[in-house]
């Protein structure tokens, strides 16, 4: 028997829907081996319903562990294979931008410091 996965505390997440056709999540709190599975579920979701774009807004993450950053790449894989833009924003956060440069991540992953603005629907 699977029982429902409890939220971790060290991660809070929130999806709004800027605009008819794109999906902001924003991340709050450490993004590691424990919490990173919570966002993979939320993510994997939203894709599911193929927005235009999705957004990632990191720029209230406190720690992004290596499990974390995985999760986004995986994520941008799922949205190219549904026709999704996915968005990565850091913010001027240095720990959030410091982790996507030393995994490499910023090269595959589109990253901006700001979230877009919303397109009219």
């Amino acid at each position: 028997m699977n029982l429902p996965r409890a939220r971790q505390p060290g991660l809070r997440l929130r999806t709004t829907w800027p605009a008819p056709h794109a999906v902001l999540i924003t991340a709050r709190g450490a993004l590691d081996s424990v919490t990173a599975g919570d966002l993979a579920s939320l993510l994997s979701d939203r894709l599911w319903a193929t927005p235009e774009r999705l957004a990632v807004d990191l720029s209230e993450v406190d720690f992004l562990g290596v499990a974390g950053v995985a999760v986004l790449l995986h994520a941008a894989l799922q949205a190219a294979n549904g026709g999704t833009e996915l968005l990565v924003v850091t913010g001027p956060n240095p720990v959030v931008r410091r982790a996507l440069r030393v995994t490499g991540a910023d090269r595959r992953l589109a990253v901006a410091e700001r979230r877009p603005a919303p397109a009219p629907a």
